[in-house]
């Protein structure tokens, strides 16, 4: 319910549950994975991430078309992981108590919490997957293997470096190079042929957006070098440089740690059984950006059953030369590790826990006025709106993240209330290139909330657009429309938000009504 209560609060965002969102309604409606808001123009998702297993919430949105089953989707994918790894643990540990208690470590660790409160992205759905892998592995069924290889696949476009991996695991675990061999070549073929000919076809940019100097703002990999060659060239002449940056510089040592302090290190005893971690652990530590390296976010949620995995082979390859320890107590210790870990780490309102987005309110229900506002604006009107409100209108064929062609669209929607007590930081200010503070206001609404306050009250002033409903805090903007009165009444709560927000008041010059 985490995810819900965030999408109800008004925390997800245009950039992520809303492109999905509008991504599977346009599949419905003849735009194969429509997104409008990340150029301000129409291109298929598939140009920004190769995810196609969303088409798998098709079906659903055909009975009733909803955001909630995305949410509802992440979670269940996420919990049901709790099934291969009690079946795996239970057969190498030949216990199904301790299976039990392998499946609860994973489900408490904080990278699974944090994933699963987050927007919907498509690569939580490949966890499961990873986790039947292992047990495809374990009971040398390739066919199971092949299976859940090729839902993997269809999640995130670098995870043909996973399937490859498994097939070197499959070889050095059966000594079968056959199986091993098609696993292998199938994740090379998927990663070259999506990176080098799919997503650069579809790419406005004609490259992988992260790999991009004509969008800044999502490049994490160019410092590496411009192309896959030059990246390989610079790996392979200057590593050591490359790994004091990405280990030291960029925080690679400390992801690491709080990667491997939930299991007690215990997944470094089996290294071979991480090799289908590389290719999330390589794009995560490499990546510029720290987002990826952060336990709040989505990106590692794949390595978490590789490594609860890795764990429970290395609890029983300890057991098997120690004997002080047992195989339950062992376990335990690690189970307390991983609970105080998700804990500390929650994504809720709990004593002494990060609660790492501050809602004004952890419970939240769908607010009625959103039906309202629908109603009155019809499905095939364009909009600029508030990025925080992006998930709540994205079934339409053109909306984009305000400001954003304001000049162009029929109506423009704001909502006046923060969504988080996170407002005001003086450590607050923009980083050169990576935008807000992830958990702060400004990152909400993706822009300065002295920005913001501003360009609302311009258009206030401007006769190209004029109020058609306003019932604090929502305000929505029509092109077209002539405003007779609710001018004074808006400009008053923009006043009392900018004392909230702790911004200086402006003086508005009187609008001439017509």
């Amino acid at each position: 319910m985490t995810g819900l209560f965030r999408h109800w609060g008004f925390l997800t965002s245009i950039n992520d549950l809303a492109n999905f969102d509008q991504a599977i309604w346009g599949t419905i409606n003849g735009e194969f994975l429509l997104n409008t808001d990340l150029f301000n123009m129409p291109i298929s998702r598939l140009a920004i991430h190769f995810d196609p297993i969303q088409l798998v919430f098709v079906p659903f949105y055909l009975l009733y078309p909803s955001v909630a089953w995305l949410t509802a989707g992440q979670s269940f994918a996420l919990a049901i992981t709790a099934w291969p790894i009690f079946t795996l643990a239970s057969r190498v540990l030949e216990s199904e108590k301790l299976g039990l208690l392998w499946a609860l470590i994973f489900l408490v660790n904080p990278f699974i919490l944090n994933a699963g409160a987050w927007d919907f992205h498509p690569i939580t759905l490949a966890v499961p997957f990873v986790a039947f892998g292992f047990v495809g592995l374990e009971s040398k069924n390739f066919k199971f293997m092949l299976f859940s290889a090729f839902i993997i696949l269809m999640c995130k476009e670098h995870l043909g470096i996973m399937i490859t991996c498994f097939g070197i695991l499959w070889w050095i675990k059966t000594r079968r190079w056959v199986p091993a061999l098609i696993l292998v070549l199938l994740g090379i073929t998927h990663f070259y042929f999506v990176l080098k000919v799919i997503m650069p076809a579809l790419s406005p940019t004609g490259a992988h957006l992260m790999m991009s100097d004509e969008m800044p703002q999502f490049d994490r990999y160019t410092w590496l070098g411009k192309s896959f060659g030059e990246m390989i060239e610079n790996a392979v002449s200057s590593p050591i440089t490359i790994l004091k940056t990405a280990l030291i510089s960029m925080g690679g040592l400390s992801y690491l740690l709080i990667l491997m302090l939930p299991f007690l290190f215990f997944p470094l005893l089996t290294l071979t059984y991480l090799l289908p971690g590389l290719a999330d652990l390589a794009a995560n530590i490499l990546s510029e950006v720290s987002l990826p390296k952060s336990p709040i976010g989505y990106h590692s949620a794949t390595l978490i059953p590789i490594l609860t995995i890795s764990a429970i082979y290395g609890l029983k390859k300890i057991m098997a030369w120690q004997k002080r320890y047992s195989l339950l107590s062992c376990t335990a210790f690690i189970l307390f590790s991983s609970i105080i870990m998700g804990y500390l780490l929650a994504p809720l309102p709990l004593p002494k826990a990060i609660n790492y987005w501050k809602p004004n309110s952890f419970v939240n229900l769908p607010d009625h006025r959103i039906k309202e506002i629908h109603r009155l604006i019809g499905k095939d009107t364009s909009v600029s709106i508030q990025a925080n409100l992006g998930s709540h209108f994205s079934q339409r064929r053109d909306i984009y993240r305000f400001p954003n062609k304001i000049d162009k669209v029929d109506i423009i929607i704001f909502r006046f209330e923060s969504p988080t007590m996170n407002i005001n930081n003086l450590k607050q200010e923009k980083e050169a290139k990576r935008g807000f503070p992830l958990h702060m206001l400004d990152n909400h609404l993706q822009m300065d909330k002295k920005d913001y306050l501003t360009s609302v009250e311009k258009l206030l002033e401007d006769k190209n657009f004029g109020i058609v409903y306003w019932d604090n805090p929502w305000l929505v903007l029509k092109r077209g429309k002539k405003t007779k009165d609710l001018i004074a009444d808006v400009l008053a709560s923009l006043e009392e938000l900018r004392k909230k927000w702790q911004q200086p008041s402006r003086n508005l010059p009187e609008r001439d009504h017509e």
